[in-house]
């Protein structure tokens, strides 16, 4: 398969959602920080997204996952077959410490009215859901803990980043720099 006919499969897959109906979410969260005197932090007050290895939307007739793939030096967002995807999650069923697995309530739930795609160094860098009127940001990227304690947000990378806030996420410095869609998704 051609990178041009993965990305545009991929696309299909994402506009695919559209009429459907999220009953549920839950996830698997990766931690902000791995290492704080309480042990490994996934909050902060000041991150205005959470920070996931994967993704799951229960529809109503099936499960859908969100998670990313590395293309080269690259990492996009896709949507892996339930197979694939059970598979992944059997081989890392042990989730604890840095990973966590949980509901996922502050996520929209409802009829996905609208999906809008950002495409970038042939992947899908961003999909953004509108759920019932309420906005979903979902973004391949990941966030990089310094030595000073502070986080850097990193494009591209292999993290799915959920943002319930979409402006949120062009307020962030960004790292390969992020370009605002033009059609205001």
């Amino acid at each position: 398969m051609t990178r041009s006919s993965w990305l545009a499969d991929t696309v299909r897959a994402f506009t695919a959602l559209r009429g459907t109906h999220v009953r549920s979410w839950t996830g698997v969260e990766m931690a902000l920080r791995e290492e704080t005197p309480d042990g490994p932090q996934f909050e902060d007050p000041d991150v205005p997204c959470l920070q996931l290895l994967s993704l799951h939307a229960e529809l109503d007739s099936t499960t859908t996952y969100f998670a990313t793939h590395q293309d080269d030096d690259v990492w996009g967002l896709w949507l892996p077959s339930p197979t694939d995807a059970q598979r992944q999650d059997a081989e890392r069923n042990d989730w604890h410490g840095i990973y966590r697995a949980r509901p996922l309530a502050e996520l929209p739930t409802g009829r996905v009215d609208q999906v809008a795609l950002v495409t970038d160094e042939q992947v899908v860098a961003e999909v953004l859901l509108h759920i019932d009127g309420r906005p979903l940001l979902l973004l391949a990227g990941e966030l990089y803990e310094t030595a000073g304690d502070t986080l850097r947000y990193h494009r591209l990378d292999e993290s799915v980043l959920a943002f319930t806030d979409p402006g949120a996420a062009g307020e962030l410095n960004w790292t390969p720099p992020r370009q605002p869609p033009s059609d205001g998704c």
